[in-house]
């Protein structure tokens, strides 16, 4: 809708630019002069309001047309092809790119969508291009006519360069090019995650133990050897022990800060499966165990 309203601007500069605008005595005169254009057969076209005649020159038509034209292949064909966007696109930040590599489109690309712009803008209803916005809704990847001629796809310029899967468009290729790239939200959740470890103040004390057993008696110390170390294997158990419960204790509160659903894989029972926000997408995914990978989240 931008582009358009480029277009609009440029042809309204170029009508005013041909309007010749005369203020005479009567409307009377006025009335005359015009009659006067009439007889000659003169290609220019006059009409007056009150005592003010406007006359539009005869080839202002064939001027809005060249000028629209070549502002059309300035902005969607040359800057889209330098940049990845038309001013509009670059303005609301999306670009065109092909639809295998997520690459900037070509020259030849973008010439192919701008000439079947012929095709998306028939018919016209109310200033509005039936074909090419019907198509763009309905359409897998939501594409044009000039899309599916130049095999390309308009997206978020975040995406350029990140060949992405779009279900219904590129699903063939996702599978046999390593190369692909996916959000980094879309990890395969684990099949059953662990249970997180006991804390280390529920262990017993020594003291807890012996409180908690007083019909026993402590088991004595065994001396070492003349000539030999005491041994350090239970001090090293429990030296081995804390540690770990200690880096397992940090890795399961960095995995607590993340918030399920939108940092995270979360459960969902009705489902039986991960679900996760997609916030590149805005669109809630589900993991699919027998495609083994993310996909829009099924109503």
């Amino acid at each position: 809708m931008i582009d358009f309203l480029i277009f609009g601007v440029v042809a309204l500069i170029v009508v005013f630019a041909a309007i010749t605008v005369e203020e005479v005595g009567s409307t009377e005169l006025a009335e005359q002069i015009c009659e006067e254009y009439e007889s000659q057969g003169s290609a220019d076209t006059c009409v007056f309001a009150d005592t003010t005649v406007f006359v539009f020159a005869g080839d202002v038509t064939d001027n809005v047309v060249i000028a629209s034209l070549v502002v059309a292949a300035l902005n969607l064909v040359l800057l889209a092809w330098l940049t990845g966007g038309s001013l509009g696109k670059l303005m609301v930040g999306i670009r065109v790119v092909d639809k295998a590599t997520f690459e900037k489109a070509g020259f030849l690309k973008h010439l192919l969508r701008w000439v079947l712009m012929i095709v998306d803008t028939f018919p016209w209803f109310l200033l509005v291009p039936l074909t090419g916005l019907i198509l763009g809704i309905v359409s897998k990847g939501h594409r044009r006519v000039g899309d599916f001629a130049a095999s390309t796809l308009v997206v978020n310029k975040s995406y350029v360069g990140k060949p992405t899967l779009v279900p219904g468009v590129n699903d063939g290729l996702v599978q046999t090019d390593s190369s692909y790239w996916a959000p980094p939200v879309h990890l395969p959740p684990p099949e059953s995650p662990p249970p997180p470890p006991p804390p280390l103040s529920s262990a017993p004390s020594s003291a807890e133990a012996t409180t908690s057993a007083p019909n026993h008696e402590p088991i004595p110390e065994q001396a070492s050897e003349p000539g030999t170390e005491p041994s350090q294997t239970a001090e090293t158990t429990e030296t081995d022990e804390a540690t770990e419960v200690v880096e397992t204790a940090e890795v399961t509160n960095e995995v607590a800060d993340l918030q399920p659903g939108l940092e995270a894989p979360m459960w969902d029972e009705a489902r039986d499966t991960y679900i996760q926000w997609d916030p590149k997408i805005e669109a809630w995914m589900e993991w699919s165990k027998s495609e083994n990978r993310w996909i829009p989240i099924s109503q």
